[in-house]
């Protein structure tokens, strides 16, 4: 079994355990990790997140790659507390969303170095009724690929605001993936797909007369 597929199945083996109720009403998560000391440490840094509201999955997964990597308690440890701290940024800079997909988006868009202004962009370009965990997905795997933040920022905000649903901004960053995978320049690939999307869209005299009521924009 690859290592991959191996921090997968422990993650989904530890997620199972975790259900929508709060974490502190299922009473504390106990985790693999050898270290008593560190285990305890990242134990009570989940019960501390879930006390604050925070969504306690991606803490869990965070602990379990560390123990499938067979990381050391104390990186483990250091890792968890980083990733709750990003959670709570995330919180934050997205409010008022609150659901564990666009929270977890957003961390784990600061955990490669988006700026958290930008996490505010985009959730200012589209409807608090809506979610943004897929834009913020594709601009995270676009920055991955090597996609200055800002460019990325803006051509994704662009098709957002000309009604770009979330499966187009989805196949924006499929589609420059496999672009990227095949020898293009990750500028260009973006380039090009993005011009692809506008394609199929809608003027922004059109876009604007469409957009749902109280749709704010960036």
């Amino acid at each position: 079994m690859s290592m991959h597929r191996r921090v997968l199945t422990l993650v989904s083996l530890a997620l199972a355990s975790v259900s929508a109720v709060p974490a502190l009403a299922q009473g504390p998560v106990v985790l693999p990790i050898a270290d008593a000391k560190a285990r305890v440490a990242v134990e009570r840094e989940i019960a501390r997140a879930a006390a604050r509201g925070l969504p306690v999955q991606p803490l869990i997964a965070k602990a379990m790659e560390g123990v499938t990597k067979q990381a050391t308690g104390e990186r483990i440890q250091v890792a968890v507390a980083s990733a709750a701290k990003r959670l709570e940024q995330a919180r934050t800079l997205l409010a008022p969303s609150t659901s564990v997909a666009e929270l977890t988006s957003g961390a784990d868009a600061l955990a490669i170095g988006v700026p958290g202004a930008m996490l505010k962009q985009i959730r200012a370009a589209w409807p608090v009724e809506r979610s943004v965990a897929m834009p913020i997905d594709v601009l995270t795997e676009l920055v991955a690929r090597g996609i200055p933040a800002r460019h990325a920022l803006e051509q994704i905000t662009v098709l957002m605001a000309r009604g770009a649903t979330p499966s187009q901004i989805a196949s924006l960053g499929t589609s420059v993936q496999a672009d990227v995978a095949a020898g293009l320049a990750p500028d260009a690939a973006l380039e090009v797909r993005a011009r692809g999307v506008m394609s199929l869209l809608p003027s922004p005299a059109a876009a604007a007369a469409s957009a749902p009521s109280g749709q704010r924009r960036p």
